[in-house]
């Protein structure tokens, strides 16, 4: 593991991270006991709920290629991005386009501080402490204002993050704001967990149950027309070639390769999301 780096804020290591947790689920190094001891009690009681991780990173993944390939947007704003961990945004799109510009944005100290820690050399890349929530603050902090053109496409990150804030939090118009001081022609990329009613519905209600137990904030698993509703006044792009709605489980957004015959643990699928573009 590597040591907090000796600019960071002081960082309470006998209390999870979300941002830990998911490092830790997808490979990384950079938690600390009391986070791996969170995932591995939900993994105890639903097997797959640590994949859900590994499904969004590998989805994220499969749309910022196809971003940085087919659209001509060079701007990357991600939002609650975490720690940087397993194929960031930034190293997906600098494969194919080593001048595009990445702003990485969080609350969670650990993320920040590594963050800065990893990536403050890079001319091309930041990261900034802010509240996701806070539209008019993220898209008007300095650096942010600065190192991309707003005035130009951008694509816009709510990666895995949605999910985390309480029902009493106004998703809808967070993002319709975010929505309407992006430029035409920009792109939301979003994704959450998905509550589909039913046992495989209780199965992940039984997650959020569990981070609560841990001292985390409990993931909260929406309905389709909720999580549709943090799209507005987007054109959603089809998730493969049968889709006409553009919102489907990541497993099913165009992936790798072709479909196998082997069964898909349920839980796998109760994660969402969708690709947008601003008209």
């Amino acid at each position: 593991m590597r040591d907090v780096p000796p600019t960071s804020p002081s960082i309470d290591q006998s209390v999870p991270s979300i941002a830990r947790c998911y490092d830790f689920a997808l490979g990384g190094k950079d938690n600390y006991d009391v986070d791996r001891s969170a995932v591995a009690a939900v993994e105890k009681l639903v097997p797959q709920g640590g994949a859900l991780a590994r499904v969004n990173r590998a989805w994220h993944i499969r749309a910022t290629r196809f971003l940085a390939t087919q659209t001509g947007v060079t701007q990357y704003p991600d939002l609650g991005a975490g720690l940087p961990t397993v194929e960031n945004t930034h190293e997906v799109v600098q494969a194919i386009d080593e001048s595009a510009r990445v702003v990485y944005v969080d609350n969670d100290p650990s993320a920040v501080a590594y963050g800065r820690a990893l990536l403050d050399d890079a001319s091309t890349v930041r990261y900034v402490e802010g509240d996701l929530t806070r539209p008019a603050d993220v898209l008007g902090d300095p650096t942010v204002s600065t190192h991309l053109d707003l005035s130009e496409p951008v694509a816009l990150y709510q990666s895995a993050t949605l999910h985390h804030q309480t029902d009493d939090v106004d998703l809808p118009g967070i993002m319709g704001a975010y929505v309407d001081a992006l430029a035409p022609g920009s792109f939301v990329v979003l994704s959450h967990f998905w509550d589909p009613g039913g046992e495989d519905g209780a199965q992940v209600r039984r997650i959020r149950d569990i981070m609560l137990a841990q001292g985390l904030d409990g993931e909260h698993f929406r309905s389709l027309d909720e999580i549709r509703a943090m799209l507005p006044g987007l054109d959603i792009l089809p998730g493969n070639p049968g889709d006409t709605d553009g919102l489907i489980p990541l497993l099913d957004w165009w992936p790798d390769g072709p479909a196998t015959d082997g069964a898909v643990d349920p839980v796998l699928r109760c994660i969402v999301g969708a690709v947008g573009r601003k008209p």
